[in-house]
Parts: structure tokens; C-alpha cells; sequence
């Protein structure tokens, strides 16, 4: 899959993949290519019975380094052995790992050049689970499923679908991206937003002008889609409501379609209402709402003949949602202008009771709403700092520092 909406975020991280003898081995050859175009270098450890299904010359071709089996350990003048690579890596992912290694993690067994590794290695693991759904929820694996989560492994969750032994159940391996999400989030979490509540609005409102037409903007959703996957990279719990959804968010992201101007004022009101937020919960309005909405909306479709040869489209001023919701959340406005950004800007964040403002201006070149870059002037009452051009990614992790400042 193209990652581009993910740039290089794992320049210079060291990870090691763990691979478990399963059928599912054979995406673990895309989990690795995706941790790779992300700049990550990657060195494969695999057990005995993962040889079975997958020649190592296939993933040594593919990561550059020797990959470390039973059959290839060395502890001599240049050292390849599993104390050698778990004092290398930056995080330890196992994926796909089967249920028998999974109680074997769990009771600190390390009978395999695999589990050796794992067990000597000190920083962040993660298992992604694929086993028959009778082996996985049986209640031993349960258990340890449990235990391990305590101990501080991440357990990405397989999925319910046909598995490899015909039966229909819980037990298939996580999407490569989802696994892909995964580490990046373990990478990049923070304090001070882990468990935080973060909303954001996103994409383009549409007005139903009749039953086939609407009213709508360019917006992509692009800028809202990456501040989703900042805030759940850093650690919050994200919600996301929008008309467009870009990229493929996170399962653990709880995504609300809005379409209308009505259906974001009433999504945003149903997470003000579901949680008890406060100065510590964000809502991040990057959703570009019409300004101005058909007066009349056509039930059926408007023929020709009705409209004749000029259509003059009476509108109606819209409701302004950030004048409407309530303050009681951390909440910060995005402004799009062509002339007089920076004034237009500070009016809306004194009128509106923000706590903050970003400023995108479109230029001859640069239009942010359907592009991949964008340019960002973040704006309290207390000042502004220009957080440069750049892709929308990183300026959505510079919006979220600063915020942290609020």
C-alpha cells in the first residue's frame, strides 16, 4: 500500500520482526515493507517451524541483514545471536505469533531462538496474534493474553473472518497497516496525551440542494485525517467526524460520518455530552463548513425545464457551530483566507472565545484544500508562531505541541 500520507516517520528506528510458523506468515512479508518505507531498518528473527512456510533467503533479500535462525546464530568477533539483535532494536514485534508461543511468552519459556530474543529484549513489544479461534479463546491463551497485557505488551487484535482451516471466527492476523499503526503509536505515545480526549471535525459539508445535488467545498479531509493519526499516535483517544475520510484511520479511532452542517453540530454535541470533558479534552475544528446553505432544499431531483436557462440558487446564511457549542473543552478553530488572513483570524478567535486559531491562506502557490501540503500560522491571544510548509502530518504533530502550551 502507498504510505505517502505517513512520511518517514520511523527514520532511524530499529525494529526487530518476530516470525511464528502460520499460515499467516506471508503478511508479515508486507508488515516488513511497510515498517521499511517508513524508514525503518528491520532485522527478522524466525523460528524453527517459520521456516517451514517461508525460505529466510526471501526476507533476508528483502530487510539486507542476515536473518537470525537457529541454523545461523554466531557469538564470535561479529556477534549475530539473539542477545546480540535484542540489544540492537528500538521495539520487538512478533507477527504473526501463534497461540502455542503466546503461553510460552507467558510463562518466560525461551525454548526457541525466537522466544530467546524476546525474552532478553528490554523496550517496547508488540504481538500480533493469528491462531485457530477455538486455540485462541481457549481459556489458557486467554489468560495469558491477559498476563502479558499487564506485564506491558501490546496485543494488536486479530480479526473475525474465514480462517485458514475453512471455520469462520476471531483468530486472523491484523491488516499489515493496522499492525504498521501500531508500532508508530508505540514509538511516538507521550504522556501527556496518553488517554486524553481528542476530537476533530473533518472534510467538507454538503447541503442537500435537491435529492441528487449538493452544496459542498473542495476540502479533502487530508488535514483532519492526519491530525487523527497524530493524536492517536501520541497516545488520546480519538474521535473523528467527518464527510471524507482519505486515509484508512486506525481501528482504534471512532469514526462518525457527518454530512451536513446539522450532522457535525449534532456529533459534536453527542461527544461534548458523552464525556465529561474539560480544559484537558480537544476539539479540533478543521472541517470546512459551507458558510452559506440552499433556502429551499428540493425533495426529488429539480429537472431542466423546471429551472429553465439561468438557476438563481437563493442561499441562506449558515449556522456558525463554533459560535453554537458549548467551551467547555479545549477547542481550536482552522481559517482559510485569500486576503487578510492574519486580521480576519484574530477577530474570529476573540468573537468565537477560542483558545487558539490555525491560518492556512490560499496563494498562487499553495491551495491546502485538496493538497498534501500545507502552511500553517498558529495564532493565540497570547501571540503567533508560523509553523512553516510542510506535509500535513508533521504540521499536525506541531498543532498538537503547541496545544500542549494552551
Amino acid at each position: 500500500m502507498d504510505l505517502e500520507f505517513l512520511p518517514k516517520l520511523l527514520t532511524n528506528k530499529k525494529i526487530i520482526l518476530g516470525i511464528c510458523g502460520s499460515v499467516a506468515i506471508y503478511k508479515a512479508i508486507e508488515i516488513l515493507r511497510n515498517l521499511q518505507k517508513l524508514g525503518a531498518s528491520v532485522r527478522v528473527v524466525m523460528s524453527d517451524d517459520a521456516q517451514k512456510f517461508i525460505n529466510p533467503l526471501l526476507f533476508e533479500s528483502l530487510c539486507g541483514y542476515q536473518i537470525l535462525t537457529t541454523q545461523f546464530q554466531n557469538w564470535g568477533e561479529i556477534p549475530h545471536n539473539h542477545i546480540e539483535i535484542a540489544s540492537w532494536g528500538d521495539l520487538f514485534l512478533i507477527a504473526p505469533v501463534t497461540a502455542n508461543s503466546i503461553n510460552k511468552i507467558a510463562c518466560g519459556i525461551a525454548d526457541n531462538i525466537l522466544l530467546e530474543s524476546f525474552l532478553a529484549f528490554g523496550g517496547p513489544k508488540l504481538i500480533a496474534p493469528a491462531a485457530n479461534t477455538k486455540m485462541l479463546e481457549n481459556s489458557v491463551t486467554l489468560d495469558s493474553l491477559k498476563l502479558l497485557a499487564q506485564r506491558g505488551i501490546a496485543i494488536i487484535s486479530p480479526q473475525s473472518k474465514e480462517l485458514a482451516c475453512k471455520t469462520i471466527g476471531k483468530g486472523a492476523l491484523a491488516e499489515p497497516l493496522e499492525i504498521t499503526y501500531q508500532v508508530i503509536s508505540a514509538l511516538y505515545r507521550q504522556d501527556f496525551w496518553g488517554g486524553k480526549e481528542v476530537c476533530i471535525t473533518s472534510g467538507g459539508s454538503k447541503e442537500n440542494i435537491d435529492s441528487v445535488r449538493y452544496l459542498s467545498n473542495h476540502s479533502s479531509g487530508k488535514m483532519g485525517s492526519s491530525l487523527a493519526l497524530a493524536s492517536y499516535f501520541l497516545g488520546a483517544k480519538v474521535t473523528y467526524i467527518g464527510s471524507v475520510c482519505p486515509y484508512p484511520l486506525p481501528l482504534g479511532i471512532t469514526i462518525s460520518t457527518a454530512q451536513t452542517t446539522q450532522d457535525f453540530l449534532k456529533q459534536i454535541q453527542k461527544w461534548q455530552q458523552s464525556h465529561n470533558l474539560s480544559k484537558n479534552s480537544y476539539l479540533l475544528m478543521s472541517a470546512a463548513i459551507s458558510d452559506y446553505i440552499p433556502k429551499i432544499q428540493a425533495q426529488g431531483k429539480l429537472e431542466k425545464e423546471q429551472i429553465g436557462q439561468e438557476w438563481n440558487l437563493p442561499l441562506q446564511k449558515n449556522l456558525d457551530i463554533l459560535s453554537t457549542i458549548s467551551k467547555n473543552q479545549t477547542t481550536i478553530g482552522f481559517k482559510l483566507e485569500s486576503q487578510n488572513g492574519l486580521e480576519n483570524a484574530k477577530k474570529t478567535l476573540q468573537n468565537k472565545n477560542l483558545d487558539a486559531i490555525c491560518l492556512n491562506e490560499i496563494s498562487p502557490t499553495l491551495n491546502p484544500l485538496n493538497a498534501s501540503e500545507n502552511q500553517i500560522l498558529w495564532i493565540t491571544k497570547k501571540g503567533q508562531k508560523d509553523l512553516g510548509r510542510r506535509d500535513k502530518l508533521s504540521l499536525a504533530f506541531e498543532i498538537l505541541n503547541e496545544a500542549k502550551n494552551l
